[in-house]
């Protein structure tokens, strides 16, 4: 932080500006700044800390002062020293205008300006003709051209002085302050425009406000609105600053400048172009978060109510369709988003959802929600639509992305089963490009595996609808589960063998990737089986059953039943049980003392079947394998679907007292657990599987028929 920015002010104000300071804030466009050119930042206005976060901000950046004109009220205390530090000026400043252009012309101190000229609390923005209005309380207010005329009026003086047509510098270099901090800068002035945009906008209590209430015995209901929204920010959203490219102040000029018209006539003639082509892309940069896609799709969709799995799939369609047109996405958005489809909670849906719920504009009904658009659509004053209808304001911002309506809207007029069969083709693309983008990556280490290893495998029965998902071990690759989905599929049934993440390549894609990231592998696959089959089971071996395991917290109507495989819940292996620890703890040692070559990465690894597993594990790898084993460990009781677990009697990798701690803790009315007579780990490709095959298909055969009958 830039302390001197921060003089005179200490105690209780110190520490809360530094929380504002230190926000959640996510800078993008960097690149495009001019930094040798004089500047005037344009950007849009939500919150009053946009005044003194984001110029803030680039001032971190630039090392610059970025001036603002901000309400007299607040030059008030410590937050007026710190705006005054900061570079801001009073609205009621004598000569203001007159002392940006000369920032401008000389380059002391760049600008930003909100051409709103409000804070538009309500996002509610439409466009008459060329000009963009800004709706407060019905009233239409058109967006203010200022910003246009300080830029265009410095770069027009700067080329008059440098033409030497200027008249009367004395007189001039007085009115604009010139001199007072440097000389007239040779750059042009660049107009620079920013889209700020917040995630996770909400109006919840937090200790921020809580505090506010015990100090302040009569807060003003305005007061009350911005300081519920605005801690919200500063706590729980995340800010994302998007820098667009720079308008060249002296292209505009250049064709009426070389006329020799008038200062006046000139910009007059320009401004309001100017001024509408940069919000244009200030509105079109939005970046697109996920609560925008979820409101903007009831608010499209054409029925009263919507099934809640279509609606979900809604979701993830636009949310692809959206990263395909590069519009400007929130960079977490994708972050584990297959769990959205695939059947559990999803932080994102669930946090949206309470809020619609809890305003009414949505009602769960059953496997469906009513959507109340009358509500949705309510418009609130001014002062109090972020406090009553937040959803309504995130759907106004969004409504002005015409490309991200209209990608919506072509969704919503597809038929469901077109939607489903796109997804389906979507997911599988997804996972076949997954694969190849790693092997892509890896292709030259003469260490990979040979592709037909690694690669995901669909084995069809032409008239069978039940789907049996097989998952292969830690460290291994779907060929691991071959033997089992060919003798599967002999006996009329579809397998489906995917590729855990950073498997079936080298052990340096596994190296990198994280527990999650294999049961995202997972999850996906489920969605695959049940968008094409009426009936699904899932078979994990070894670390693929864990993973089976983690799945049934999921909840389909299409699942039948898990099998587990020498779960990895325990291993044998006591390099992993003790050596681990002390390898941690002496590569963290290293590293404190700036000597990471001598950090031990790998133990090596003798597998069974080396055409298939890795030959060394990376420590990283083991740790979230570590991660895993405790997750399973704790939701084993809260497990109660159909089960067989399996495990081999002399297992030298997994300890048999997983499968009975598996087989003790879950809570299933429908479990068995059978030893088989092998002192191998990897059964599932030994020489003799006809018993262990056995017992797989005459499980799932009993549960398919019971299944079948209770339809009847």
């Amino acid at each position: 932080m830039h302390k001197d920015l921060l003089i005179n002010i200490n105690g209780y104000v110190l520490s809360l500006l530094e929380k504002i300071l230190d926000a959640n804030i996510e800078v993008k466009g960097i690149e495009n700044i001019p930094f040798s050119n004089p500047k005037m930042f344009v950007a849009n206005h939500f919150t009053r800390i946009e005044a003194m976060l984001v110029p803030y901000t680039l001032y971190n950046i630039t090392n610059k002062k970025v001036g603002v004109i901000a309400d007299d009220s607040l030059f008030k205390g410590f937050f007026g020293t710190f705006l005054s530090n900061l570079g801001a000026m009073k609205k009621s400043e004598i000569n203001r205008n007159e002392h940006i252009i000369g920032d401008l012309i000389t380059s002391c101190k760049d600008w930003m300006i909100f051409p709103e000229g409000i804070m538009v609390k309500a996002k509610d923005i439409s466009k008459i003709d060329k000009n963009f209005c800004v709706k407060i309380d019905g009233t239409c207010q058109r967006v203010y051209t200022g910003a246009s005329v300080f830029a265009l009026s410095s770069q027009f003086f700067r080329q008059k002085y440098f033409d030497k047509k200027l008249e009367n510098y004395e007189e001039f270099s007085k009115k604009y302050f010139v001199n007072d901090c440097k000389d007239i800068n040779k750059n042009e002035t660049m107009i620079v425009p920013i889209n700020i945009s917040y995630s996770r906008l909400r109006n919840e209590d937090n200790f921020l406000v809580d505090m506010a209430k015990k100090l302040l015995e009569d807060m003003g209901g305005n007061f009350k609105e911005e300081l519920k929204i605005e801690s919200n920010i500063i706590l729980n959203s995340k800010i994302t600053i998007n820098i667009l490219k720079p308008i060249s102040t002296k292209e505009i000029l250049k064709d009426l400048y070389e006329k020799n018209l008038p200062q006046e006539k000139i910009i007059n003639q320009l401004r309001y172009e100017i001024t509408h082509d940069f919000m244009d892309k200030i509105y079109e940069s939005l970046t697109i978060n996920f609560d925008h896609i979820f409101i903007l799709i009831l608010f499209l969709y054409p029925k009263k109510s919507i099934e809640i799995n279509y609606f979900k799939r809604l979701i993830y369609l636009s949310i692809q369709e959206i990263k395909n047109k590069n519009l400007s996405l929130d960079e977490d958005i994708n972050k584990n988003l297959i769990q959205l489809i695939s059947y559990e909670k999803f932080e994102k849906f669930d946090n949206a959802l309470s809020v619609a719920i809890n305003n009414h504009i949505i009602t769960p009904d059953g496997d469906s929600y009513l959507i109340n658009k009358e509500i949705l659509l309510y418009t609130y004053s001014h002062h109090t639509i972020r406090l009553k209808n937040i959803l309504r304001v995130i759907l106004n911002e969004i409504l002005i992305s015409q490309e991200s309506v209209s990608i919506v809207k072509k969704l919503i007029s597809k038929k469901e089963e077109k939607n489903n069969e796109e997804l389906l083709l979507l997911l599988q693309n997804q996972e076949n490009e997954e694969f190849e983008k790693d092997y892509e990556r890896y292709e030259n280490n003469p260490n990979i595996k040979p592709k037909n290893v690694g690669v995901p495998k669909y084995f069809e029965a032409s008239d069978s609808n039940t789907c049996i998902i097989a998952i292969h071990g830690f460290s291994a690759a779907p060929k691991e589960m071959e033997k089992l989905a060919l003798f599967l599929n002999s006996k009329n049934l579809n397998v489906f063998t995917p590729r855990l993440d950073g498997h079936g390549t080298i052990p340096e894609d596994l190296k990198n990737k994280s527990w999650q990231d294999w049961y995202n592998s997972v999850s996906r696959s489920i969605t695959i089986a049940t968008l094409k089959y009426e009936k699904v089971f899932i078979i994990g071996f070894s670390t693929g059953g864990l993973l089976a395991l983690l799945s049934t917290k999921k909840s389909y109507k299409e699942f039948c039943g898990l099998v587990c495989i020498n779960a990895a819940l325990h291993l044998n292996d006591v390099r992993i049980k003790t050596l681990l620890p002390a390898i941690s703890f002496w590569n963290d040692l290293v590293k404190a003392f700036n000597e990471e070559k001598y950090q031990k990465e790998y133990i090596d690894n003798a597998p069974q079947n080396a055409d298939i597993n890795y030959d060394k594990h990376y420590i990283e790898s083991i740790e979230q394998l570590n991660l895993l084993m405790k997750k399973i460990r704790k939701s084993l009781p809260k497990i109660q679907k159909p089960i067989l677990i399996i495990q081999a009697k002399d297992d030298p990798v997994v300890n048999p007292t997983s499968a009975y701690e598996i087989f003790n803790k879950i809570k299933s009315n429908n479990k068995s657990l059978k030893i088989i007579d092998s002192a191998d780990h990897v059964i599932v490709t030994q020489k003799d599987t006809k018993e262990l095959f056995d017992f797989i298909y005459d499980f799932i055969d009993k549960l398919d028929i019971k299944e079948f009958e209770n339809k009847i």
